[in-house]
């Protein structure tokens, strides 16, 4: 296969895909002779701020390459080069959600529980060794196959916030921020409980809960609207399920879900009832 870059020790083989974080590509690890994943990142830094931003990606890379979850991505190296700073990770086959869902697939409500049952394991895995995601959406839950989730890119939105300016207050994408980071307040776990629960609606409903045209609108839907009850689109949904939702979805953190044991213990009791997760893998 030929090589059509270099990154630290890795030659670069095919790019996997872009966004406006970064770019990934399939990359051959000499060392260890394998196939990984790497992860550019898209910043304009300044000379000046070169070092600062080199020791929080590496402080954040570090943290992140710490967890070691089934359900969370392994990270393997990270470092920085004259012109980016990589990620190398395990090269995963599938797509992720926001793919999924663009190509159309509408997932069970068993299937939905699953993949977030299974997210929130991670998190609370994550959480316990704090550190906070601070961008849970389905563009970071990469699917292998269709229960298997890998979670993406833990401290990338706090790297790229601070790169902003924005300090370890606001980060997110709009659809799926809490409340508190519309408000650019300080966040801890709840604000995961709380895109997590916007992901999870989505997954049920096929619409996001705060959708609205323009950026403002939509921070104006995060902070202020209530969504309506999952069942208004899916009637056949348990109505527990709404009662869950509604919880992860408050707008104060300190009305959501103040751990991940309590989320899966009421999730489980919907489970036991075989009503939307029937069949539990």
């Amino acid at each position: 296969m030929p090589t059509i870059g270099h990154i630290g020790r890795y030659a670069l083989k095919y790019k996997i895909g872009a966004g406006g974080l970064g770019t990934v590509y399939a990359a051959h690890d000499p060392l260890l002779s394998r196939l990984i994943a790497i992860k550019t990142l898209n910043l304009e830094i300044a000379p000046e701020e070169r070092e600062a931003f080199n020791a929080l990606f590496l402080n954040e890379a570090r943290a992140a390459g710490g967890l070691s979850h089934p359900h969370i991505v392994t990270v393997f190296d990270a470092g920085v080069s004259d012109s980016s700073a990589y990620i190398a990770m395990e090269l995963l086959k599938g797509r992720d959600l926001r793919q999924l869902r663009q190509e159309g697939w509408r997932p069970t409500p068993a299937q939905a529980a699953t993949i977030v049952r299974r997210v929130a394991d991670a998190l609370a895995y994550a959480h316990s060794k704090g550190v906070i995601h601070r961008d849970i959406k389905p563009a970071n839950i990469f699917m292998v196959g269709r229960t298997q989730p890998r979670v993406l890119d833990f401290g990338i939105a706090r790297i790229t916030h601070q790169h902003d300016g924005a300090g370890d207050i606001a980060a997110g994408s709009p659809y799926y921020m809490a409340p508190e980071q519309v408000r650019q307040q300080p966040v801890d776990r709840r604000a995961d409980v709380f895109s997590l629960g916007v992901v999870l609606y989505e997954l049920l409903t096929g619409v996001r809960p705060f959708a609205r045209k323009g950026l403002n609108a939509v921070f104006d839907a995060v902070v202020n609207a209530e969504p309506a009850p999952p069942s208004t689109h899916r009637a056949e949904l348990d109505p527990e399920l709404d009662r869950i939702l509604m919880r992860m979805l408050q707008k104060s953190a300190a009305n959501r879900y103040p751990d991940w044991a309590e989320l899966a213990l009421d999730l489980a009791g919907i489970d036991r009832k075989a009503v939307v997760f029937c069949g539990r893998p």
